[in-house]
């Protein structure tokens, strides 16, 4: 069975993890048991950094007491947060697809509720997130001016690997309902050295809420409801007449799947990414409530591991 995956972490300041204890590290697999190395990491050793550090894992993320320094009522429940913070974290929370858990200071653990960092400001030391409250969690969020943040997490979007090799590529950027917050932070990483098309799709919202912070880029824009026949033949026309070499899907599964159908069609050899939708409770692979099994790998720990969109998407929502 190949067991070669990718883990966001490997690497960091945080790695080795709780799963190296466990023995389940996802990228080592001496720490997982076997007589001999097998990863495909090119960085410092996690056995030896494990090693090391007298065999127990290094520091996990902290848990920082911040306070909402301004919230506003978009739209339909929607709500955007400006989050005080330190210019440390803020500018740890600038990668793309990173993402935080977030609860009311005065709230049990159960309550952390994991969010996208929409846009960050390390100069200042702010970040702001966009939200709709729908359950429990994100309803006594809106109760608490003071609240606890635990990060920084960075695996929000599966296909990293194809956004960091982007160079002078042609870039299609669907982003549907609430959805539209991570897209921000990959607008802005790649548009120095690309040509961007957004497709901008208000879902059940009453507005495309990321507008206003795109009037001074280079982009064309265009306002469709990607769900219905006339808007995926108008992703159809834009692959083809844009020549697109990667497309970015910002919304639920079976809008991943609808996208991933399209291209597939038209062109297998783009390249794609797309919103990591997976269930997260504790983001270190520990609880398990993010994992999903696929057949070459077994159970697969989605909030740490870059998982192929298209092999993931072929398991949640059957592609025929």
């Amino acid at each position: 069975m190949n067991k070669r995956l990718e883990c966001i972490d490997a690497g960091s300041e945080y790695c080795p993890c709780y799963l190296a204890e466990t023995g389940d590290c996802i990228t080592c697999s001496i720490l997982r048991g076997k007589d001999f190395c097998d990863c495909n990491w090119r960085g410092s050793c996690i056995y030896s950094e494990f090693v090391w550090n007298n065999h127990t894992k290094k520091d996990g993320r902290k848990i920082y007491s911040s306070k909402i320094v301004e919230k506003k009522l978009l739209s339909n429940e929607v709500y955007l947060l400006k989050i005080e913070t330190t210019k440390t974290l803020a500018r740890q929370l600038k990668q793309i697809g990173s993402y935080i858990f977030i609860r009311g200071k005065d709230m049990p653990h159960f309550f952390d509720v994991p969010m996208s960092v929409m846009e960050s400001n390390e100069k200042e030391g702010y970040i702001y997130i966009l939200y709709k409250t729908l359950g429990s969690k994100t309803k006594n969020l809106n109760l608490s001016d003071k609240i606890l943040i635990r990060g920084p997490y960075w695996n929000g979007i599966y296909g990293l690997k194809n956004i960091k090799k982007l160079q002078n590529n042609n870039c299609l950027l669907i982003a549907r309902g609430v959805a539209q917050s991570p897209t921000l932070l990959l607008i802005n990483k790649i548009i120095k050295n690309n040509s961007v098309t957004l497709i901008l799709d208000k879902g059940k919202l009453e507005d495309n809420l990321i507008l206003e912070y795109l009037k001074e880029k280079d982009i064309e824009i265009f306002f469709l409801d990607t769900m219905k026949y006339e808007g995926k033949e108008k992703i159809k026309e834009i692959l083809i007449n844009k020549n697109i070499d990667f497309v970015f899907s910002a919304g639920s599964d079976v809008l991943h799947k609808n996208i991933i159908e399209i291209i597939d069609k038209i062109n297998s050899n783009i390249k794609i990414a797309a919103t990591n939708n997976s269930e997260m409770c504790c983001g270190e692979g520990v609880c398990g409530s993010c994992s999903t099994h696929l057949d070459e790998y077994g159970s697969v720990k989605g909030c740490k591991t870059q998982i192929d969109i298209r092999k993931l998407i072929k398991r949640r929502v059957n592609i025929d």
